[in-house]
C-alpha cells in the first residue's frame, strides 16, 4: 500500500499535466486565445485600484493576470495545467486532513475534473479556480491552529474577509470548519453559527455597494451558476470517502481500478457534453484572421467544411486577401450575402458583433470598423478587450486622428503582450513616416462620408467602391454581394461601372454570371466577346443550358458536372440566412 501511495504520488500530477496540456493546446486552443482577447490586463495602479468595486479582488487581479498568457500559443494550455495541479495538490491535503482517507488523491481528481470540464465554457473565468484555490489555502491555515480561542478568531474575521479576496468559492468555508472540528472532536455549534451566518450574510449585506443582484452576488466572479460546480465537487470530495471508508480499506485493489476508471468516464462524458468543438472550429478560423494568416484560414476552411455563415465569413476574408475570392468563391458553402458581412443587429449574439469589424477594416470602411469594433468591446463580457482596442488604435491611426490613436495605444503599452506592437504603432503616430501597410490603409479610406444606416450593407459597399474603384477587395465584395442575392442586373450594373476598368482576367463566377444576364439581355455576338470572356467558358455555359433543358432541371444531373458553378447556385441555391 505505501509502495502504491508513493506512485500514485507522481503519476497523478504527472498525468494531469500531460493530459490537460494536450486537450488544451492541440484539441481546444482557440477558446483559450479568445479568453485572452476579452480582457485587458494593464500594469498601473489605477487598473489594480479599480478591482476593489467588486469581491474577490485577489482572486480576480490573479485570474486576470494569468489570462494575459493565454496570448502565447501553449501558454493557456500551460498555465491550466498549472491551476490544476495546484488544486489536486491542496485539496489531496485538505481531503486527508478532514476524512484520513487512503484514497485521498484520487478523491482530490473530483474537483479537478469538474474544472477541467468548466473550461471548456469561453466565459468560465480564471478567478473562479484562483478563489477555490485561496479558500484551500486559507483553511489549511485555520486547521493548524489548534488553541479553540484563536481557531475562532481566525475563523471570524476568515468569514469577514474570505468573500471580498476569493468570491464565489468561499461559500464553502463553512463547511470544511464543520468536517475539521468534527474530525478533532470539537463541538462548537455557536462558533458555526456564527461563521456561517457571516459567510452567507456579507455577500448579502455588501451587494448595493458592489452593485450586484443577488444572483450575481452568490456567483461572483462567474458568469453562470454552472460555476457552482467547483466548490461543490469539492464537498461530494469530502463527503463521499466518510461513507466508503470501510469500503475503501475492504476493496483496496476494486478501488484502485473502480474509482479512477469512473472518473475517466466523467471526465469523458463532460467534456462531451460541455465542450463546443464546432465553435472551436469557428474560433480557429476567427483567431488566425486575427493573426494575419490568410493561408492558414483557407487550409482550416479547406480541412472542416463547415456549413456555417461565420466560417463562411473568415474563408471568403482569406480569399479576399490573397486575391482569389472571385475565383474561389463556389468552392465554399455561401448562404448569399450572410456569408460576407456578419449584420451587427440585435438578433446577433455577443462572439458574432465582436468578429463583426474584421470585414470592414479589411475592405477600408474605417467608419463601419469603428461602429462595429465599440460594439463589441462593449457587448463583450468584461467591457474592455486588447483585441477591440488594438482594433480602435489601427482605425484611428488609419484615419489620422492622432489623438485617438495615441489614447488607445498608450493603453496597450501598459500591457505585456501588446506592448512591443503599440511602441511601434505609437513611432508612426507620432511622425510622418508610414510604412508600406499604412499606405495602403490610408489609399482605401474615402475622400468623403455619407450619411447611411450601420447595417445597410449595399449602400456602403457602393459607396466604398465609388469612392475608390482601385479598392479591389471593396470591389469584389460589392460584386460577389450582388452575386450571392442573385441580383444580376446590380452586379452587371457594377461590373461595367467599376469592374472592367481593373486590368485582370475575368474571375470565373463574373464569367458565368455575365453569361446568364448578357442571355437575358438578348446581347449580341460582339457585345459577347468585348467581355473577354473565355471561350471555353461560353462552350461550358451552352452546354449547361441545353443540359438543363433535356433534363428538365434534374440537379442531380447537373451537379456531377456544374455544382460549383454560379450557374448552377443561380438555379438551385436557396436564400437564406445561417
Amino acid at each position: 500500500m505505501a509502495a502504491y501511495k508513493k506512485n500514485i504520488i507522481w503519476i497523478v500530477p504527472f498525468g494531469l499535466v500531460s493530459i490537460s496540456f494536450l486537450f488544451f493546446q492541440f484539441f481546444y486552443p482557440y477558446h483559450l486565445f479568445l479568453k485572452e482577447q476579452i480582457q485587458l490586463f494593464l500594469y498601473t495602479s489605477d487598473y489594480f485600484l479599480s478591482y476593489f468595486n467588486k469581491p474577490a479582488w485577489l482572486a480576480c487581479y490573479s485570474g486576470d493576470f494569468l489570462t494575459q498568457f493565454f496570448y502565447l500559443r501553449g501558454g493557456g494550455a500551460i498555465v491550466l495545467s498549472i491551476l490544476f495541479v495546484i488544486e489536486w495538490t491542496l485539496g489531496l491535503i485538505v481531503i486527508r486532513k478532514i476524512t484520513s482517507s487512503i484514497k485521498e488523491s484520487i478523491w482530490a481528481l473530483i474537483p479537478v475534473i469538474a474544472d477541467w470540464i468548466l473550461y471548456c465554457d469561453t466565459l468560465n473565468s480564471i478567478s473562479v479556480s484562483v478563489g477555490f484555490i485561496l479558500v484551500l489555502m486559507l483553511f489549511l491555515i485555520y486547521a493548524t491552529i489548534s488553541n479553540r480561542w484563536l481557531s475562532t478568531t481566525t475563523g471570524v474575521i476568515m468569514a469577514f474577509t474570505g468573500y471580498w479576496l476569493a468570491g464565489i468559492s468561499f461559500l464553502i468555508f463553512p463547511f470544511l470548519i464543520v468536517a475539521i472540528d468534527l474530525k478533532k472532536g470539537r463541538l462548537s455549534l455557536l462558533k458555526w453559527m456564527v461563521i456561517g451566518g457571516l459567510v452567507f450574510s456579507i455577500p448579502l449585506a455588501m451587494r448595493h455597494f458592489y452593485l450586484l443582484t443577488i444572483v450575481q452576488t452568490y456567483i461572483f466572479p462567474a458568469f453562470g451558476t454552472q460555476s457552482l460546480l467547483l466548490p461543490g465537487s469539492f464537498i461530494v470530495a469530502i463527503t463521499i470517502p466518510f461513507f466508503l471508508k470501510k469500503f475503501e480499506v475492504n476493496n483496496s485493489l476494486m478501488t484502485r481500478i473502480v474509482l479512477p476508471s469512473i472518473l475517466i468516464i466523467l471526465l469523458i462524458a463532460g467534456i462531451m457534453g460541455r465542450a463546443n468543438f464546432r465553435f472551436e472550429k469557428i474560433l480557429s478560423l476567427d483567431s488566425e484572421t486575427y493573426f494575419g494568416h490568410p493561408d492558414r484560414v483557407i487550409e482550416l476552411s479547406q480541412k472542416y467544411n463547415l456549413k456555417d455563415r461565420r466560417a463562411t465569413y473568415f474563408t471568403n476574408m482569406a480569399l479576399a486577401k490573397k486575391g482569389i475570392l472571385a475565383d474561389s468563391l463556389l468552392n465554399y458553402y455561401q448562404p448569399a450575402s450572410y456569408g460576407l458581412i456578419i449584420p451587427v443587429t440585435p438578433d446577433e449574439n455577443w462572439q458574432s458583433i465582436f468578429m463583426s469589424s474584421e470585414v470592414f477594416f479589411l475592405i477600408g470602411d474605417m467608419n463601419l470598423a469603428q461602429h462595429s469594433a465599440m460594439l463589441g468591446n462593449t457587448f463583450s463580457p468584461y467591457q474592455r478587450s486588447s483585441r477591440m482596442i488594438s482594433r480602435l488604435a489601427e482605425i484611428n491611426l488609419i484615419n489620422g486622428d492622432s489623438a485617438a490613436a495615441g489614447k488607445y495605444l498608450r493603453i496597450l503599452s501598459k500591457t505585456l503582450f501588446h506592448k512591443k506592437w503599440a511602441e511601434k504603432l505609437q513611432a508612426m503616430n507620432n511622425s510622418a513616416v508610414s510604412d508600406s501597410w499604412l499606405t495602403e490603409k490610408r489609399s482605401q479610406i474615402p475622400g468623403e462620408d455619407l450619411l447611411r444606416k450601420s447595417n445597410n450593407y449595399q449602400v456602403s459597399l457602393n459607396f466604398i467602391v465609388e469612392q475608390n474603384p482601385g479598392n479591389l477587395i471593396a470591389l469584389d465584395y460589392l460584386l460577389c454581394f450582388h452575386l450571392l442575392n442573385k441580383d444580376l442586373k446590380s452586379f452587371k450594373k457594377a461590373y461595367d461601372q467599376y469592374g472592367r476598368k481593373i486590368k485582370r482576367d475575368v474571375p470565373l463566377v463574373y464569367s458565368e454570371a455575365l453569361l446568364i444576364q448578357l442571355l437575358t439581355l438578348h446581347a449580341t455576338h460582339e457585345e459577347v466577346l468585348s467581355y473577354a470572356i473565355y471561350p471555353q467558358k461560353v462552350k461550358d455555359f451552352s452546354t449547361y443550358t441545353q443540359l438543363y433543358e433535356q433534363t428538365k432541371g434534374d440537379m442531380n444531373v447537373l451537379k456531377e458536372r456544374f455544382g460549383k458553378s454560379y450557374w448552377f447556385y443561380y438555379h438551385f441555391a436557396t436564400i437564406q440566412q445561417k
